[in-house]
């Protein structure tokens, strides 16, 4: 690749990540900048070099470059730890089928622009709740005993707040016991499911909660193949997401809360490049805090006055366990949280 010359060399050339393009033996045909010092050559000595020959980036870049001609369509490959000379980096890796070869994109991870996800949050949670149950245990039951034997023979003002900390102390437990079973959270055998039905069964559940203040609509993709999930499991991660969303909404009315599945088409650096399958539950309601967005999905942050901060965590927990992922964008009217899962047919996680 001589010195650029098109409007689509100098873009190549200014993109801030490494690009590649190699033919159908992965030998690298043109690179950029940012690749030959990704590669720590320049790109006269790498012309015509098979990619998998460069270090420890070109192994894996060569890889899924492979996969992907192979499979003829994109392949994502993120938060990968390479070992090299100057010591660990990671890297996300993206591939696609181009002529006869591949056009390969290497960027550092974690990537800024990408939107904010659970993943790292749902790692956190296993084991969190095991540990909190037991530490709590004990003083709670004790905080609670001691509630009892004040009420019992106390005036109405101080027996009244006895009662407040008897509630505040079960609530408490409730909470410790719910972050247990996250934390244990196992998924049964996945099998083939269908989203539509499991949709359409969350969303009454949804709509009885929420009472008629709120609209729902739901668009599917009937051509949507079925799921590789724990049903029940993801039931539960849907109907997290459409009871936040009608919760979010504001009580003078004409709140909405649309619900669509479709294939998705993962973009560079798009949480879980494998999970094909996108449910994204929508609403047009103030939007996400601001303070709130960079852990939405950490336990125990919620917007809500009397909310407990836990949905979005075990949404994100279930999420992961399923090989996929979620994400969100908001802003005031509009608001879209999206859970990713795998198709039937592909591999368990």
């Amino acid at each position: 690749m001589s010195g650029p010359e098109s409007a689509a060399d100098r873009l190549a050339e200014a993109a801030p990540v490494g690009l590649v393009l190699v033919d159908a033996g992965c030998r690298i045909l043109h690179l950029n900048a940012r690749a030959e010092m990704l590669f720590g050559r320049s790109r006269r000595k790498l012309a015509g070099v098979l990619l998998a020959e460069c270090g420890p980036a070109g192994a894996a870049a060569a890889a899924l470059a492979l996969r992907a001609m192979a499979e003829e369509r994109e392949v994502f490959a993120h938060d990968l730890t390479l070992e090299g000379e100057e010591g660990a980096m990671r890297l996300a890796v993206d591939a696609a089928p181009e002529g006869e070869g591949a056009c390969i994109v290497l960027r550092p991870w974690p990537d800024t622009t990408s939107v904010s996800r659970g993943d790292a949050a749902a790692s956190a949670a296993a084991g969190f709740g095991r540990m909190l149950a037991h530490e709590l245990k004990n003083p709670l039951a004790g905080a609670r005993g001691a509630a009892q034997l004040i009420a019992a023979g106390a005036d109405d003002e101080t027996r009244e707040l006895a009662g407040l900390i008897m509630t505040e102390t079960d609530r408490a437990r409730r909470i410790a016991e719910r972050w247990c079973s996250i934390g244990d959270i196992a998924p049964q055998a996945f099998e083939p499911v269908n989203l539509h039905a499991l949709v359409r069964e969350a969303v009454r559940s949804a709509a009885a909660g929420a009472g008629g203040a709120v609209r729902w609509v739901e668009r599917f993709d009937p051509s949507l193949p079925d799921a590789l999930a724990d049903r029940d499991l993801v039931l539960q991660a849907v109907l997290n997401l459409l009871v936040n969303a009608a919760e979010a909404l504001e009580p003078s009315g004409g709140g909405e809360v649309e619900v669509i599945t479709r294939y998705r088409q993962p973009r560079p650096g798009a949480p879980a490049p494998e999970a094909r399958l996108e449910i994204a539950v929508s609403d047009n309601g103030p939007g996400v805090p601001e303070a709130l967005r960079e852990a939405v999905f950490n336990p125990f942050v919620t917007g809500k006055p009397a909310g407990e901060g836990l949905g979005l965590a075990l949404t994100a927990r279930i999420a992961e366990l399923h090989g996929g992922g979620v994400a969100f964008d908001s802003r005031p009217g509009r608001t879209v949280f999206r859970l990713y899962v795998r198709e039937a047919g592909s591999h368990a996680p």
